[in-house]
């Protein structure tokens, strides 16, 4: 009876967690549900088997007979029987589950060498480098990997665990090796911005020549929105300054600090090289427009044209042909802001690139449909 027992119990033990396994892998897995309906019945089984056991070594009791002994042996054989049917019929899930378990263990060991690995490079690191933003948050995310890997329970979550170990660890390694060189980074970033920001300096000062000809070329209408670029740009200018400062005096102690207020610096020289071309652009397509308006309006129903052809030969004319002959009211209408005393090319060329725009939305609507068929 003993020996039944043992065999049971390596049989069980052999597929347990394997079907367990097998349920993490894949939620929609039968696999383990059927298993528990197969130990419940074990769970049987071998309580009657722990209840012979006990008699069987009780001298106070009367001992077990031959027939329930033969009885529980035969039970234990036969529960056996049927969980190596059971590992023979779910084999490849429960192959696939082993192989897993055993992928994981392998990704867990190379993680927990990788970590102790980067922790290792740290604590060895000269003591300046670790004041470095990118060195320090590399480190706070290896130890927050780490524990999260300590914890982490269910195949998945293990697995997942074990990669962002590794990836933490790499990122250290990482920012170790730039870190010696962020200071020459540094000052690479904070001399190119500063040449950038020169050139938007010199490009300022050709805004009021250029303010000064859309006011006496054009309506008032045409450059309102833009009255105001000289302060916006100097306004961006002040900022960037600010930040370049600061990456001055980053520099010293934590270059990558520096490469970071350099950046925020590039990009408010972003915001201000768009506020100073905004300006000259305006200047340029309204002198376009004012010298052939019609070349513009022209573009455009000839996309509407292309459009309508494009409805009539896909069959789509019940339904996009009124929505498209609104279009060209619109670009008829446009025309109008010409015809007074001082012309709005501004709203003309505004009101034609919506037109146009529309356009484009519907052709994609209509290619849509067709490919749909």
């Amino acid at each position: 009876m003993t020996s039944a027992f043992l065999a049971s119990e390596s049989a069980l033990s052999d597929i347990d967690s394997a079907a367990q396994t097998a349920h993490d892998l894949d939620p929609r897995s039968r696999v383990r549900d059927q298993w528990i309906s197969v130990r419940e019945r074990y769970a049987e089984v071998t309580a009657e088997y722990l209840r012979l056991s006990a008699a069987a070594g009780a001298s106070e009791r009367p001992r077990p007979g031959v027939e329930e002994l033969t009885r529980c042996t035969d039970a234990l054989e036969a529960m056996t029987e049927e969980m190596s049917r059971f590992a023979q019929t779910h084999a490849a899930e429960l192959d696939r589950a082993r192989h897993s378990v055993t992928e994981l263990g392998v990704l867990e060991q190379r993680a927990r060498v990788a970590a102790t690995a980067a922790a290792t490079a740290l604590d060895e690191a000269p003591p300046g480098l670790l004041g470095l933003s990118t060195v320090s948050l590399a480190a706070d995310a290896l130890r927050d990997a780490t524990v999260s890997l300590g914890n982490a329970e269910g195949i998945r979550t293990r697995k997942s665990a074990a990669t962002a170990v590794l990836a933490a660890a790499e990122r250290v390694g990482s920012a170790l090796s730039d870190a010696p060189g962020a200071a020459d980074r540094a000052l690479r970033v904070i001399r190119s911005v500063d040449t950038r920001r020169s050139a938007i300096e010199t490009r300022r000062s050709q805004i009021p020549d250029q303010l000064s000809a859309l006011r006496r070329e054009f309506s008032a209408d045409c450059s309102q929105d833009l009255q105001d670029s000289d302060a916006i740009i100097r306004e961006h200018l002040r900022a960037a300054d600010a930040h370049l400062d600061a990456a001055r005096t980053a520099l010293r102690t934590t270059p990558d600090q520096a490469i970071d207020d350099a950046e925020a610096a590039r990009d408010d020289l972003s915001a201000a090289e768009a506020a100073v071309a905004a300006v000259g652009d305006r200047l340029r397509l309204l002198r376009e427009v004012r010298a052939d308006p019609a070349a513009t309006e022209a573009r455009v129903r000839f996309r509407l044209r292309d459009a309508q052809h494009f409805a009539v030969n896909n069959a789509l004319v019940d339904e996009w042909g009124s929505v498209l002959d609104a279009q060209a009211d619109r670009i008829s209408r446009a025309r109008g802001v010409l015809d007074r005393v001082h012309p709005d090319y501004w709203s003309y060329l505004t009101q034609l690139r919506a037109v146009d725009h529309r356009i484009v939305e519907i052709v994609d609507r209509m290619r849509g449909q067709v490919a749909a068929r």
